[in-house]
């Protein structure tokens, strides 16, 4: 279920730190998803960072593909965490909300890819995923995406 989508005109920025690797056609986002978060969370506990809690996806041009947190400002200066630093900035783009399960987020994406045809506007790199908190009912999850649009 999607809760609402609609364009902003005003700019969005994250600066995430995490892991990338460039997607191999083909394959499942989502095993690209697992592996990088696996590696994400694996460092997180190694060096005992603070963190704001919430799982970012990006997914810019060329297929990279970039799992990261916002951590907090004295994790984030201490440099001894080995993970990339990413600052995306959104100037414009078209913001969805997905409610449910994550197999059911392609229905929020075409949805938002409708949205922006009928506005004669396509969707360009970066793309940013937000998961919010986990539940273990899956008509619960939230994920807030922005798309990229010009």
């Amino acid at each position: 279920m999607m809760a609402m989508i609609r364009f902003i005109e005003e700019p969005k920025s994250f600066v995430l730190y995490g892991h990338s690797k460039i997607h191999v056609e083909g394959t499942p986002y989502s095993e690209d998803v697992k592996a990088l978060m696996g590696n994400l969370w694996g460092d997180i506990q190694t060096h005992g960072l603070a963190h704001r809690g919430i799982n970012h996806m990006v997914y810019e041009a060329g297929g990279r593909v970039f799992a990261g947190v916002e951590l907090e400002p004295s994790s984030a200066e201490s440099g001894k965490h080995g993970m990339e630093r990413l600052q995306v900035t959104l100037s414009h783009y078209l913001y969805g909300k997905h409610i449910g399960p994550y197999d059911r987020l392609c229905e929020t994406y075409d949805a938002m890819r409708a949205q922006l045809a009928a506005h004669g506007k396509t969707d360009t790199p970066p793309l940013v995923e937000v998961y919010g908190h986990w539940s273990d009912d899956p008509a619960k999850l939230e994920t807030e995406i922005f798309m990229s649009c010009e």
